[in-house]
């Protein structure tokens, strides 16, 4: 104590008096309550950070459940709200974010953090791959071919508005006209009803006829069918939020897709030489053009049409050399001289042209489909058929399997480009979903997943203890 002392001036007992003023009391409670409303509003603040950044993560986790065969072989990002059960299975789909938004708002010990007790858990808007009649598909695929090659910002600066336009308005004409010329066709064909049963046959026979005759030696055609009530295109399909994006039929983004279509699926020069046992239809890239439920339908309308094209560029270049058309005009001279009709020897020496031209197409699609290439502009040396060698090659077309001087130019993937050019976006997006699909199920696991389940996109409504949150999250 006397220690004590000495160290204070002020005795260690002694009492002072205190006193505050009302003034100063009523400021003390005034600050006191600021406080203590900013210290609630901070509570309320990181409780709400703390959800939204629950809500983030459970979505992460949840979008970290997608198809993993769709990825393996197509690079395609979907979740199948089926779970693989054919069924699409709304109430499991939120029991998984409830379970992922709840194990980021309790502690180790299951205790609520920062007061948040989930409430509910609700989805909207799914975007599913089949919305926009494939569109949500088709843009996907085409955003894949792009990170694969990595030309998403050269196409950016390297086509401007005006140029964008341009392409669509091309685009646009050439679907226009490929539509007419299909209408012209169809009204063609139901103008005369009573021969329409003969010509079909006749039609039909020449058609299979071709068809063998440009098929390389020793192919192997696949016979494999599929029954098109139950895919996509045909079958009612489960509606979502998604929607066509705009300029599908913009030439640069289909050839996008059409890039994306020779990279994921097969075609017929890839399995004549070898049949392919299992799996869906094997000329899938045909069944985008043709459409038709078998293979060898799908590869003959494709072979008919390569060899129509063959044919108007063989044409022309027979009526542009001279050399070649006195060949046909004195053949017939032979045929028809003995009339004395001019027009009727002009008439037969088109139709020898024509022949020509035909026979050198035959050989040109079955060296396509033998993994040949022809070139771009054709030359009097790569003119393969001599006019001398028609009716020869007609009995032995395997004699011209391979090419006396190789070319260089478009090989069939390249026609198979220009082919499906002239097929609408929407078909294409559809055939597309039709063979993924149909692959798909043939895997072990996979049997009733349906593409209109497997969503892209969603939106995600969550409750909380006054908390109310709204966020919708998708694959990029």
């Amino acid at each position: 104590m006397i220690f004590l002392k000495k160290l204070f001036h002020r005795p260690v007992g002694s009492k002072k008096k205190g006193s505050i003023t009302v003034w100063l009391t009523l400021s003390f409670l005034v600050f006191l309550g600021l406080y203590l409303i900013c210290l609630q509003s901070v509570q309320k603040q990181s409780a709400k950070r703390r959800a939204e950044q629950a809500v983030e993560n459970g979505m992460f986790s949840l979008f970290s459940e997608y198809e993993p065969h769709l990825l393996d072989k197509w690079d395609l990002f979907y979740i199948d709200t089926s779970f693989q059960g054919g069924t699409e299975k709304r109430e499991e789909l939120c029991s998984h974010l409830w379970k992922f938004i709840q194990e980021n708002i309790t502690n180790v010990r299951g205790k609520p953090l920062d007061g948040l007790n989930l409430q509910g858990v609700n989805f909207e808007d799914l975007v599913r791959a089949t919305d926009g009649d494939g569109a949500v598909f088709y843009h996907q695929a085409i955003e894949v071919m792009k990170e694969k090659w990595g030309q998403d910002l050269v196409e950016d600066w390297l086509l401007g508005p005006e140029q964008r336009e341009e392409l669509l308005t091309q685009a646009e004409e050439m679907q226009r006209d490929y539509e007419e010329s299909r209408r012209v066709v169809m009204d063609y064909d139901d103008e005369d009803d009573e021969l329409s049963g003969e010509v079909s046959s006749w039609s039909s026979f020449l058609d299979g006829f071709f068809f063998k005759m440009a098929v390389p030696s020793g192919s192997i055609l696949s016979e494999k069918t599929i029954n098109t009530v139950n895919i996509p295109t045909v079958r009612p399909l489960s509606e979502g939020a998604g929607a066509a994006q705009g300029n599908e039929d913009a030439l640069i983004q289909k050839q996008w897709f059409i890039g994306y279509a020779c990279e994921y699926l097969t075609q017929a020069s890839d399995h004549l030489a070898e049949g392919r046992e299992d799996g869906y239809l094997d000329y899938q890239m045909e069944y985008l053009f043709a459409g038709q439920p078998s293979d060898q339908r799908n590869l003959e309308l494709t072979i008919l049409s390569l060899l129509a094209l063959r044919e108007g560029a063989n044409y022309t270049f027979l009526m542009t050399h001279s050399n070649y058309k006195e060949q046909a005009e004195f053949l017939a001279l032979v045929i028809a001289g003995l009339t004395g009709d001019d027009s009727l020897i002009q008439a037969v020496k088109h139709l020898i042209l024509i022949g020509w031209a035909y026979v050198e197409s035959i050989a040109e699609v079955r060296q396509l489909l033998g993994g040949y290439e022809l070139a771009v502009v054709k030359g009097e040396d790569q003119w393969q058929v001599p006019l001398s060698a028609v009716l020869r090659f007609l009995g032995n077309p395997g004699s011209y399997d391979a090419q006396t001087a190789e070319q260089s130019g478009l090989d069939y993937e390249d026609y198979l480009r220009m082919l499906l050019t002239v097929v609408p976006a929407k078909t294409l997006a559809m055939r597309s979903l039709d063979v993924i699909e149909g692959e798909l199920r043939m895997m072990e696991g996979c049997e009733q997943i349906h593409l209109d389940h497997c969503v892209e996109r969603m939106t995600v409504q969550v409750w909380m203890d006054g908390i109310y949150l709204e966020r919708t999250y998708g694959y990029e």
